[in-house]
């Protein structure tokens, strides 16, 4: 993936490419499959896509696609259907049990993510889990991080590309004890240092237009993951925080149980 995103590469063939990365042209096919793609051809052809200068149709929201509602859908939904392709059950079991075994889950995201970061962070938190929602510049990052031990969890967001402080933080979670969690939407690309789970999927088709419904969908796969490993002790949680709720004066907001 490191030599594909290098820039220049639509033109070029398999066995150049595997040749770059030191690896054999079946690696190089096997890898296009993965992505969804039926050969490294199709891939090519995406990537040439990417490379070439903007028209002014490319400039508009889904210039590729158009607005129409039906044709946006369909992508949505091509792009759900292949989630399980991209993320096996075991690997979402795997942060799951992370999850579970953590006292506090720290997050952290770009700007851009933070709708998606802070769904994350309600799903987690409807389960009782502690979270800590990090800032954007370095002394947020701090103040919110220097707790963060081997009890801890950190998990976060690298769609497009990576944030900032990504290494540095999965870096100090690793030498503090604790564990990380990458969600990320470029399978294959290889993070340094590598996250203890590492969770990629494909976003839609339309390289101009890529909403957040993947990330989101996981955050729900996630919560749901991590609830059937102790439902009698998650249920209590959720009871518990319906019982607040309306101690709270916000009955209005939760209907009543039987």
């Amino acid at each position: 993936m490191n030599v594909l995103m290098s820039g220049d590469m639509a033109g070029i063939p398999a066995a150049e490419v595997a040749e770059r990365a030191k690896t054999h042209e079946s690696t190089v096919v096997r890898l296009a499959k993965k992505l969804g793609y039926r050969g490294y051809p199709e891939l090519r052809a995406d990537l040439r896509r990417d490379e070439e200068e903007m028209t002014p149709s490319a400039t508009v929201m889904r210039g590729e696609s158009g607005h129409d509602l039906s044709a946006f859908i369909a992508d949505e939904i091509r792009a759900l259907k292949r989630l399980p392709h991209f993320v096996p059950q075991e690997d979402l079991d795997a942060a799951a049990q992370t999850l579970h075994a953590s006292n506090v889950v720290y997050l952290y995201s770009k700007n851009d993510e933070r709708p998606t970061l802070e769904l994350l962070a309600r799903r987690l938190r409807r389960l009782g889990l502690t979270t800590v929602l990090l800032g954007p510049t370095a002394k947020d990052l701090a103040e919110g991080f220097v707790s963060f031990d081997a009890k801890s969890t950190l998990i976060a967001l690298a769609l497009r590309e990576a944030p900032l402080h990504l290494p540095t933080l999965v870096s100090e979670a690793t030498r503090r004890g604790g564990k990380s969690i990458v969600l990320s939407d470029v399978p294959g690309y290889r993070f340094r240092p590598s996250p203890d789970h590492l969770i990629a999927a494909r976003r839609g088709d339309d390289t101009e237009y890529r909403t957040q419904l993947i990330p989101m969908a996981l955050a729900y796969a996630l919560q749901l993951a991590i609830f059937h490993l102790a439902p009698a002790h998650y249920q209590a949680t959720r009871d518990s925080i319906d019982d607040l709720t309306r101690l709270l004066g916000g009955a209005d907001e939760i209907p009543l149980r039987s």
